[in-house]
């Protein structure tokens, strides 16, 4: 009975005790009193003494409830030792973790008060203790690339960076599935123990039952015709391209052209055969040449067999153009008739006739 009433009288005597600590740790909570966020800082005080309190007799779970929205409306370095001691207790020591970590990642100011050194030298001792015992766990998806899939562990969301990475977890059971439109759930279950590594690994497989997935068309003409507007002219097909003619055009005048360079070749040759066949004459009494004079003659001879060859090519050269030409030309005008619909008229349509020697050339009406 004694000692029942003992411990109500130091419960009694600790709590205003308590208040002070927190106060005398928490700047932001102490001497913000003057600002807008008064009644916020009196209720983050409110809640950080009585989550210090519940921590400090082992009731973690209650005292979560209250030390987590104390410290979203104020921070303090003390309010996050007890929460951060309280998450890993109740099996959460990744989120734990992070609460120490964030702790510690304040520089302890000048002339720490012995409240806040504790909590300094308390959450190294705890961070020290559960770091190394923290499990990981891998997921991995095999799926069809470009798939959009939603990944979610014990029903919260993952980011899809974190697929196929080696995650810090929670020991304990952990529930992982793979959603995506048009495929069957995969799901997969997993108990983790302190300090293992596990890997789960989800197959996406298509839902037989799934409508298929659509792809865009192009507008079709009835959709232009939709949002044309009522008065608009019907859509008509534009003209082919003449890409036949323009080809005989240009053939035929590269046909001219070669036709050219034969002539003047043929030329050329030619003249220097008939001087040479002029001095000759006078050398070769009655068409009879000396052996000295043979090579002059076989020179002749040769200057006289590339002239005509010259000749033949453009006469060749200059037969083809033409006819390229006339028929390109005969080809446009048929197919600028047909499609304006004029009246049939009559066109004279070339011949080409190349014989021995010569070029005819006429046309048939």
């Amino acid at each position: 009975m004694n000692a029942h009433h003992l411990s109500v009288s130091w419960r009694s005597a600790i709590a205003p005790t308590l208040a002070f600590v927190v106060a005398l740790a928490c700047p932001s909570l102490a001497h913000a009193e003057g600002d807008n966020e008064a009644a916020e800082t009196a209720a983050a005080r409110t809640l950080a003494v009585e989550g210090v309190k519940l921590a400090q007799s082992d009731k973690c779970a209650e005292a979560v409830e209250k030390l987590e929205p104390a410290e979203k409306l104020k921070h303090s370095p003390i309010v996050l030792r007890y929460l951060g001691e309280c998450q890993v207790k109740l099996g959460r020591w990744v989120e734990g973790s992070e609460s120490l970590r964030k702790l510690l990642r304040e520089p302890l100011p000048d002339n720490p008060s012995p409240a806040l050194t504790s909590a300094y030298e308390a959450a190294t001792a705890t961070l020290r203790d559960v770091k190394p015992r923290i499990p990981s766990m891998k997921i991995t998806l095999d799926a069809p690339p470009d798939t959009h899939f939603t990944i979610k562990v014990d029903g919260k969301e993952l980011a899809d960076s974190a697929v196929g990475v080696s995650l810090p977890t929670d020991p304990g059971e952990h529930t992982v599935e793979a959603t995506a439109p048009g495929f069957l759930k995969a799901k997969s279950s997993v108990t983790l123990q302190a300090s293992s590594a596990a890997m789960v690994t989800l197959e996406l497989k298509r839902d037989p039952n799934a409508p298929l997935p659509s792809k865009a068309l192009p507008p079709s003409h009835t959709a232009l015709a939709a949002a044309a507007p009522v008065n608009a002219a019907p859509l008509r097909p534009a003209p082919p391209r003449e890409a036949g003619s323009k080809t005989g055009k240009v053939l035929g005048y590269v046909s001219y052209a070669v036709a050219a360079g034969g002539l003047a070749v043929g030329a050329a040759f030619g003249a220097s055969a008939m001087s040479d066949e002029k001095k000759l004459r006078g050398t070769c009494p009655n068409k009879v040449c000396t052996p000295e004079q043979q090579d002059a003659l076989e020179a002749a001879q040769t200057k006289g067999t590339i002239a005509t060859i010259g000749f033949a090519v453009a006469g060749g050269g200059a037969a083809l153009g033409t006819i390229l030409l006339l028929t390109s030309s005969s080809s446009s005008s048929e197919t600028a008739q047909s499609s304006v619909k004029k009246r049939t008229a009559t066109f004279s349509r070339p011949r080409a006739q190349i014989g021995a020697g010569n070029v005819t050339f006429a046309a048939d009406f």
